[in-house]
């Protein structure tokens, strides 16, 4: 038994020597760990697992010195890392390269750069910061946001504005627009981007902001309970008679041309109609199915019908502007009306001509006459429109049935659209029509403080005297501002008549300054009634806030 021992372990040895020199093969051949480092091959390179190693003296001799490791440059979440041919390589997810180097983008909130990736032919997308982190949540502002307008420039952080302020807003001191939004505020009517050091709640309607070495304030001229409705039809191709049926289930999307992060969308009621409530008044690009058009929603649109055609040409009717004002009494004599052009346009939404259009207009509304008569617009080529003029006659609600105290009246005309193949299409405009209008007066020893907001606060053209839609249902906001003038002086308002020989005497009498104070901010605004006249004073550096009731007993 003694002797047998050593026989039996040797003969173990010997079975496992061909194992370890089979294993040691392999990874001489994968990683080649036993390469000569010496002087003859000084700063050659190997590959030793991750890592890539450099033969360099050092410490009386030659040395085989990890030279840089496979994993750096090669983030795991984005790629895997190795060591081949002596060189280190990843292999990278396709969603984390980038075509070229030197260009930007946002990533959510994170700006990244097209950067070139260690040990790797190629670039990758690269976060360079994160947007949400740079600016605390308050009252007005969301997070940080990421807004980017052109690849060639780093993306800058701004502020994301909370829905409730977001939208349009008017400058006090120097009249300059500015939009507040998800991808930050911009200024002025080229949209330049504004990076404010901060946004202060004054109230819901007016801000104080500081950047740019200045502060200033901002008052709301939009509404974020603004609605759109509209229809989605479906046209039946070459049929000889009115095309159209509800559709359901169609994508209807609305994108804010200021603000592409403003998006709603939904699908279609089974029979075709759409609305949307409470979104942020302005200008929306309305896309149904694959057509798109552009119209600006203040408070109400009713933007008619949009089809879902098989032909290669869509027909959309709209009004040349939201913003016309239509009253149905004259100024001057209640029994009269008045006589207005409607500017209609007529669009291809399609991708083929719209070959030889007629249109018609008409409605069965008896609160107006019509004077639209058959016309041959002619072709139409896609993404291009059509002017349309016709005339309307209003007649005053007093001599229409059912009007007698409507403070306004919505006047729905049916359009068709007739091509050479006898195909029709049908679609509908709306027409507001208000009862009356108001005159507003406003006269200050200054230049022009003032500032008049409509009940869906968009602001009203200037002048002394202001015309404007009878609406004992809403209010009218006035604002007297010195902020932008280096005086102060008296001014005086009137709702529906002026007493002239009054105003002079305010003139040259007022010393009641502290009269109607303090009414600095919307929430202190004192009303002026109709059929009155009130007079007061701007200091400098003043602002004060006005309700305007124009209710009166018809």
């Amino acid at each position: 038994m003694i002797r047998k021992a050593p026989f039996s372990i040797r003969k173990t040895r010997n079975h496992a020597i061909p194992v370890i020199l089979t294993l040691l093969a392999v990874f001489v051949s994968s990683c080649d760990i036993f390469d000569d480092c010496s002087s003859s091959n000084s700063y050659s390179m190997r590959c030793n697992g991750l890592s890539l190693e450099q033969c360099v003296y050092r410490d009386n001799g030659y040395k085989w010195v990890e030279y840089k490791n496979c994993i750096t440059g090669c983030p795991s979440e984005i790629g895997n890392p190795s060591c081949v041919a002596s060189t280190c390589s990843c292999s990278v997810q396709s969603q984390y390269v980038c075509e070229h180097g030197g260009t930007y983008r946002c990533n959510g909130n994170n700006a990244e750069k097209c950067e070139s990736l260690d040990h790797y032919n190629g670039h990758i997308w690269e976060n360079i910061k994160n947007c949400e982190s740079l600016f605390r949540e308050n009252e007005v502002v969301e997070s940080g946001s990421c807004s980017s307008e052109n690849e060639y420039y780093e993306p800058k952080c701004v502020p994301k504005i909370k829905k409730a302020f977001r939208g349009k807003w008017f400058r006090l001191d120097n009249s300059t627009d500015f939009y507040l939004g998800t991808n930050g505020i911009t200024r002025g009517s080229y949209n330049s981007q504004f990076i404010p050091d901060s946004i202060t709640k004054i109230d819901d309607n007016m801000l104080e902001i500081t950047g740019n070495g200045e502060t200033f304030r901002l008052i709301r001229n939009s509404i974020n309970d603004a609605t759109l409705k509209l229809n989605v039809k479906k046209a039946f191709s070459y049929t000889r008679s009115p095309s159209g049926s509800g559709v359901g289930g169609v994508d209807v999307i609305i994108e804010n041309t200021q603000d592409p992060g403003e998006t709603y969308e939904k699908q279609s009621g089974s029979d075709g109609s759409t609305q949307f409530d409470d979104i942020v008044s302005g200008e929306y690009d309305i896309s149904v199915g694959n057509t798109k058009v552009t119209q600006n929603i203040s408070d109400y649109l009713n933007a008619g019908n949009f089809y879902v055609s098989q032909s290669g040409y869509i027909y959309k009717a709209l009004l040349n502007s939201t913003n016309e004002v239509y009253y149905a009494e004259d100024r001057d004599n209640s029994d009269v009306g008045n006589r207005y052009t409607v500017h209609l346009r007529v669009y291809n939404l399609g991708n083929q001509d719209a070959s030889a259009t007629t249109i018609t207009l008409k409605t069965d509304d008896n609160a107006i006459k019509v004077d639209a008569k058959d016309e041959i617009l002619g072709t139409i080529e896609p993404e291009r429109y059509v002017s349309f003029d016709f005339y309307v006659e209003t007649i005053p609600f007093s001599k229409v049935a059912g009007l007698g105290s409507a403070v306004y009246h919505d006047v729905e005309f049916l359009v068709s659209l007739k091509d050479i193949n006898g195909e029709v299409w049908e679609d509908t405009v709306t027409l507001r029509i208000f009862r009356k209008a108001v005159p507003i007066y406003l006269y200050s020893t200054m230049s022009n403080p003032f500032i008049l907001l409509s009940p869906h606060r968009e602001i009203v053209s200037m002048s002394n005297v202001v015309w404007v839609p009878y609406r004992p249902d809403a209010k009218y906001k006035l604002i007297a501002q010195s902020l932008s003038l280096n005086t102060e002086g008296v001014y005086s308002i009137g709702i529906g008549s002026w007493d002239s020989e009054k105003w002079q005497s305010d003139r040259e009498n007022f010393t009641d300054v502290s009269n109607y104070e303090p009414n600095n901010q919307e929430s202190q605004a004192k009303t002026v009634y109709m059929n009155s006249q009130t007079t007061s004073y701007l200091h400098k550096n003043d602002i004060d806030f006005w309700i305007i009731d124009t209710f009166f007993d018809l």
